[in-house]
C-alpha cells in the first residue's frame, strides 16, 4: 500500500488533542468536610465505573475519527503486483520507435533506418510480439503488437520521412503504454534515430520507461554531418509599386564545425530568376546574409523562393519559400463641406508618406454619384448633409462591400442624418461638455479590445487613445444589434458600428480635424493616425500579409465585412474547410505540409508560404545513452511507483476509491460519538464522588 498525499500525515499530531482533553477534564475526588452522610444519596461504584468507561469510549471514538480522516486525505491505494498477471513464459514484447522526422531525410539515413528495423524484425522469436511507433514532433502507432513478421515489414516499408520536427517525449510515452498493454514479463524497447539534439530538453528528466525494460538505441545518423541551409528570411511581404523597393534578406547557416564554405544564393519569383545571384562566404558553425531588391512584380500574389547552391545530403533546407503581394493603393474618398482646411489633418494621416497604401481624394458635399463607386472606403468628415442621390448610392455601395465612416460634429445637421439609410444610431443633440456637463472635457477610455480596429492598442501600452480630450460630441443612442465599439468616460457612445446584416458603416460622435474648432484634440495625438489607418483597413477588408510560416505555426485567417465561408487549398490540391468566419473575427489553421497554400475567404484569395521547421537543419546528435538515462526510471523510482504497467501512479491511485470508505466509517464513528455523549447528558445528573469527614 502507498499514499497519494502522504504529507497529510502531518495531521496525525491532532491525535494528541482528545488525549489532552481527556486528561484535563478527568474527574477528581474532592474532600469536603461534612457532619453527617445520612442525607446524601448513595451512588453505587458500578455507576462511577460506567461513567469512566463511557469517557474512555468517547476518547477512543474521537481518536478513530481523526485517524480515519488523516488516512482518507492521504489517499491510500494498493500498488499493482511486481509481475503482470498475464505474464507468459519467455515471450518478449518489443516496442520499436522509428524516427521519421525531417532530419532523417539527410542522405541515406532513412534507408539505413529501414534496414535496421527489418533486422530487428527478423531476430524475433516465435512467441515475440512487436509494435511499431513512428515519431516526429508527435508519435503515431503504425502497427499494433503482432507476431506476424510480414505485417511488421510491410509497415516499415510503407513508412516515409516527414517534414516535421523531432520530439522524443511523445515517442517514449507511446512505447510505455504499448509495452504495458502487451502484458509480458520480458519487455524491450528499440529506438532507431539520428538522435538529433534539438529534439530533447536536456534540463528535463521525465521518468517514462520502466526499469525492467531492456533498451536498444540504434543510431543511423552521420558521424560528422555536412549541411548548409537557409535558416530564415526577412521579407517585406506587401508592396504597392511595380519595382520591389523592399529588401529580402536570407540568413544562410553553415552547420559544419570543421571549415567555412562559399556558396551561391539565388532568388526566384514565380519560378523565374529575379535579381542577380549572390556569392557569400559563411564561417564555420555561423551565418552570413544575402540580400535582394529592385526586381519587378506583377499585381497580386507572387511565389518567392531563395535557393542556396549547395550539394549537401540534406537538400530540403537549401530552399526557402515566401509570398509577396503587390497591391493597388486603397482608394479613399473624403467628403466634407468644402471649408478651408476642414480635412487637412485627416488627409495628412493617409498621405504623409508615399509608402502608405492609400490613394486619397477630398471632395465637397456635392460629390457626384459616379465618383463614389471608384473608392473602396468613403469618409464623411462632418458634412452638413448630402444629396439624396448620394445617400441612396452609398447604401447600395455598402451592400456591395464599400466601407464607410461618418464623423458627426459641428456642421452636421442632426435631423437630416437621422434619416440616413442604415445609420446605426439615433442622434439626439450636440453636447458641449463645459456648458452641458459641467466639466472641461471627456475622454475616450472604453473600447472593444477584441475588435480588429483596436488590435494594436490591445497589444502594446505605447498606444493609447485615452489621452485625447473631447470638448464637444454628438449625443447618440445605438440602435438594436448595433455594436458600440468605443465610449466616452461618461458612458456616451463614441464609435458605433452597423449591425451584421448591414456591415460596413461606422459612426463617430465627434470631429476628425483641428481642435481649434472646439470639438477635440484627437488629431494632435499619435494614436490618431493609427486609429484612422486601422479603421480604414477594417472597412476595406484589408489584412497585412505575412511572408512565410514554419510548419506547425498557427496561420490566422481573418474575416471580411461579411460572414463568408473559408477554406484552404493545400500544395497537394486537397481542400480543407475552415467553416464560416464572421465580420471582424478570425480563425486559425495549422499547415501539415510545406509549400504554397491558397487561403480562400468568400471571394478573397491569398497565398501563404510554409517551410519545414527551422531548427531541423541542425544535425548535431546527442549521446543515445544520455537520452535513455533521462527517460528511464531508476530502481528507487520503480519501487515507489509500484511497477505500474498500464497507468501512471497518479492515474491509478485516483481511480481507487478506498478513501471514500474511510470517510464513511469516520462519519459513522462521529454519529456514534454524538449519540453516546448526548445519552449521558439525558440520563441522571452526574454525581461526583465525595469523601466525607465526620
Amino acid at each position: 500500500m502507498s499514499f497519494l498525499n502522504p504529507f497529510f500525515f502531518i495531521g496525525a499530531v491532532t491525535l494528541a488533542i482528545p488525549i489532552l482533553i481527556h486528561l484535563v477534564r478527568r474527574e477528581k475526588s474532592e474532600i469536603v468536610p461534612f457532619s453527617s452522610l445520612m442525607f446524601l444519596l448513595k451512588v453505587p461504584k458500578r455507576s462511577i465505573r460506567q461513567q469512566q468507561w463511557k469517557n474512555l469510549l468517547l476518547m477512543a471514538l474521537r481518536l478513530l475519527i481523526l485517524v480515519l480522516l488523516v488516512n482518507a486525505f492521504a489517499r491510500p491505494y494498493f500498488t499493482q503486483p511486481n509481475q503482470p498477471a498475464a505474464a507468459t513464459g519467455g515471450a518478449r514484447g518489443v516496442a520499436m520507435l522509428l524516427d521519421n522526422s525531417y532530419s532523417m531525410r539527410y542522405g541515406a539515413n532513412f534507408e539505413r533506418l529501414k534496414n535496421e528495423a527489418n533486422q530487428r524484425i527478423d531476430a524475433m522469436g516465435g512467441g515475440d510480439r512487436m509494435a511499431i511507433i513512428a515519431f516526429n514532433d508527435a508519435a503515431m502507432v503504425v502497427q499494433q503488437p503482432t507476431s506476424d513478421k510480414n505485417q511488421l515489414k510491410a509497415a516499415v516499408s510503407a513508412l516515409e520521412p516527414s517534414y516535421r520536427g523531432t520530439r522524443y517525449f511523445e515517442a517514449f510515452a507511446a512505447a510505455d503504454r504499448l509495452l504495458a498493454q502487451m502484458g509480458v514479463q520480458e519487455k524491450q524497447l528499440v529506438m532507431i534515430s539520428d538522435f538529433q539534439r534539438v529534439g530533447w530538453n536536456r534540463s528535463s528528466r521525465e521518468s517514462i520507461i520502466g526499469s525492467d525494460v531492456k533498451a536498444e538505441m540504434v543510431r543511423v545518423g552521420a558521424e560528422q554531418p555536412v549541411n548548409v541551409g537557409i535558416e530564415s528570411i526577412s521579407v517585406e511581404p506587401t508592396t504597392f509599386t511595380r519595382t520591389y523597393a523592399g529588401r529580402i534578406i536570407a540568413r544562410v547557416r553553415n552547420y559544419r564545425k570543421d571549415q567555412p564554405v562559399s556558396v551561391a544564393v539565388s532568388l526566384q519569383v514565380n519560378d523565374r530568376p529575379a535579381g542577380e545571384r549572390r556569392t557569400i562566404n559563411v564561417p564555420l558553425n555561423s551565418t552570413a546574409l544575402a540580400e535582394f531588391s529592385g526586381f519587378e512584380l506583377p499585381l497580386g500574389f507572387s511565389k518567392g523562393k531563395v535557393r542556396v547552391e549547395s550539394d549537401d545530403p540534406l537538400a530540403i533546407d537549401n530552399e526557402f519559400l515566401f509570398a509577396l503581394e503587390r497591391r493597388e493603393k486603397l482608394n479613399l474618398l473624403i467628403i466634407d463641406d468644402g471649408k478651408p482646411q476642414q480635412s487637412v489633418f485627416l488627409q495628412t494621416a493617409f498621405t504623409a508618406s508615399n509608402e502608405l497604401p492609400f490613394e486619397v481624394k477630398v471632395v465637397s458635399g456635392n460629390v457626384g454619384v459616379d465618383e463614389l463607386a471608384k473608392h473602396k472606403v468613403v469618409i464623411v468628415n462632418d458634412a452638413r448633409r448630402l444629396t439624396d442621390a448620394v445617400r441612396d448610392r452609398m447604401a447600395e455601395l455598402r451592400r456591395s462591400g464599400q466601407g464607410q465612416l461618418i464623423a458627426l460634429a459641428q456642421n452636421a445637421d442632426i435631423n437630416w442624418w437621422n434619416g440616413f439609410t442604415g445609420l446605426p444610431v439615433k442622434l439626439t443633440q450636440k453636447i458641449y461638455v463645459q456648458k452641458d456637463r459641467g466639466k472641461p472635457s471627456v475622454s475616450l477610455t472604453s473600447f472593444d479590445r477584441n475588435h480588429r480596429i483596436f488590435e494594436l492598442f490591445r497589444k502594446t501600452s505605447r498606444l493609447s487613445i485615452g489621452g485625447a480630450q473631447f470638448f464637444a460630441y454628438t449625443e447618440m443612442t445605438a440602435k438594436p444589434d448595433s455594436p458600440v465599439l468605443a465610449k466616452f468616460d461618461n458612458g456616451a457612445p463614441a464609435l458605433v458600428e452597423s449591425p451584421a446584416a448591414d456591415r460596413g458603416l461606422l459612426v463617430f460622435a465627434s470631429g476628425l480635424d483641428d481642435f481649434k474648432k472646439g470639438w477635440n484634440d484627437l488629431a494632435y495625438k499619435g494614436s490618431f493616425v493609427v486609429l484612422m489607418h486601422e479603421a480604414v483597413r477594417y472597412l476595406s477588408g484589408y489584412s497585412e500579409a505575412r511572408g512565410w510560416y514554419a510548419l506547425g505555426d498557427p496561420v490566422p485567417v481573418p474575416g471580411g465585412l461579411e460572414t463568408a465561408t473559408a477554406a484552404v487549398v493545400q500544395p497537394d490540391n486537397t481542400r480543407q474547410s475552415l467553416g464560416e468566419i464572421g465580420p471582424g473575427k478570425q480563425t486559425f489553421f495549422s499547415p501539415t505540409m510545406p509549400g504554397f497554400h491558397e487561403v480562400q475567404v468568400g471571394r478573397e484569395v491569398r497565398r501563404i508560404a510554409v517551410n519545414p521547421p527551422l531548427n531541423e537543419g541542425n544535425l548535431e546528435a546527442m549521446p543515445p545513452e544520455d537520452l535513455l538515462a533521462s527517460v528511464k526510471r531508476t530502481e528507487g523510482e520503480a519501487q515507489q511507483a509500484g511497477l505500474f504497467a498500464s497507468d501512471s501512479v497518479e492515474d491509478h491511485a485516483k481511480r481507487q476509491m478506498g478513501w471514500w470508505y474511510l470517510l464513511i466509517i469516520a462519519l459513522a464513528a462521529g454519529i456514534a460519538e454524538i449519540y453516546i455523549a448526548n445519552r449521558g447528558q439525558r440520563g441522571q445528573a452526574e454525581v461526583k464522588p465525595i469523601k466525607g469527614m465526620i
